[in-house]
């Protein structure tokens, strides 16, 4: 299967020059008509105008590096090279490091990462800060014409066991034994925070006081025929309400993990499930999380190459895209059950990571 860059590349540059090129002029012939405060508006203009122009005329001069990039059963096929796959330890997916700036929200889109076996060589230097000679990045996935699940696909078919699903201290490329998860057996579920019938009626009946203060302050209002007394009442009275809805619904519905032959579902306090099915999940552990000084032990689902989970904690951990469930200590017995369900259901991807 061969994959192009030329298409997104020529599309993108073309866009910013064809937007820019008549900002140039227009700015420019503005700073010459113009004096004062309005020809240093222009002049600003004009300089972020040739910033995108440079930037565009910069991908195109890109279209002027030779690039392939051909997997069929025998290997790689590069422009100045042919890898046999016996020459190649692990190919992967990485994501760039998130930025300070980066608010979380998303991460940055993969490259493609070759990693050549012991005594192997490629006619190329590594990237410049390449922490491993052996790596050789060959693509950025925002550059590839073809949709990246193509390229996933193509990985899954001729790489097989070389391509790197996991960080490599969890799940290192090779051969590993996949296990049906449906002979894990039925589900099971960990529910963080229990409450008996007594507390549910307890807090039923909190929650129904909590229209007390309401109902008070407009019924007082009205008595007192004052329509802003009234409405100052309900807005001092309806933090507490919120606050007791929230409550009760959190004692109400509290936490809940499930795992079982379909994947992974957790639901927070009061929140929606989101579940992720076993085939998006690369890898999973328990343990402490990687790169903070956090000493509790976590949950953690590594979503496999090509996708996302829809957990809202994410991070990037060694190029893969890792997302944070829960602290064990919210579970009973602080999830001294869970390893056991984990290996039921997926242990040729769960890690204990003590």
């Amino acid at each position: 299967m061969e994959f192009t860059i030329s298409g997104r590349i020529r599309r993108r540059g073309l866009r910013l020059v064809g937007w820019s090129a008549p900002g140039v002029l227009g700015s420019a012939a503005w700073a010459a008509a113009t004096t004062g405060e309005r020809r240093t508006g222009a002049l600003a203009l004009l300089v972020l105008c040739a910033g995108l122009l440079l930037r565009g005329a910069l991908e195109l001069r890109r279209l002027r590096k030779p690039f392939r990039l051909r997997l069929d059963d025998t290997g790689l096929t590069l422009h100045d090279a042919e890898v046999p796959w016996h020459a190649v330890e692990s190919v992967a997916l990485r994501h760039p490091p998130r930025s300070a700036e980066d608010d979380g929200s998303s991460a940055p889109p993969p490259r493609l990462v070759l990693r050549l076996a012991p005594g192997a060589e490629l006619p190329r230097r590594p990237r410049r800060g390449a922490a491993d000679p052996r790596e050789h990045t060959l693509l950025d996935c925002t550059d590839l014409d073809q949709p990246q699940a193509e390229l996933v696909r193509a990985l899954r078919e001729f790489a097989g066991h070389r391509f790197e699903t996991a960080p490599r201290h969890l799940l290192p490329p090779g051969p590993r034994d996949a296990r049906d998860p449906r002979l894990g057996g039925a589900e099971r579920q960990f529910t963080g925070c229990r409450a008996n019938a007594a507390v549910r009626t307890a807090v039923a009946a909190t929650a129904a006081l909590c229209a007390v203060p309401l109902a008070g302050a407009l019924a007082l209002g009205r008595a007192l025929g004052s329509a802003p007394f009234a409405a100052l009442g309900v807005l001092l009275a309806a933090p507490l309400c919120w606050a007791s809805v929230r409550a009760a619904r959190r004692r109400l519905c509290p936490l809940r993990l499930r795992i079982g032959p379909d994947g992974i579902g957790l639901r927070d306090p009061a929140e929606a499930e989101v579940f992720a099915r076993w085939s998006d999940i690369g890898a999973v552990t328990t343990g402490r999380l990687p790169h903070t000084a956090e000493a509790h032990p976590h949950l953690v689902v590594y979503a496999a190459p090509g996708t996302v989970l829809p957990f809202p904690r994410s991070f990037v951990d060694r190029g893969h895209l890792g997302y944070v469930l829960l602290r064990l200590d919210h579970l009973p017995d602080r999830g001294r059950d869970l390893p056991a369900a984990l290996r039921a259901f997926a242990p040729d991807r769960y890690t204990d990571l003590g």
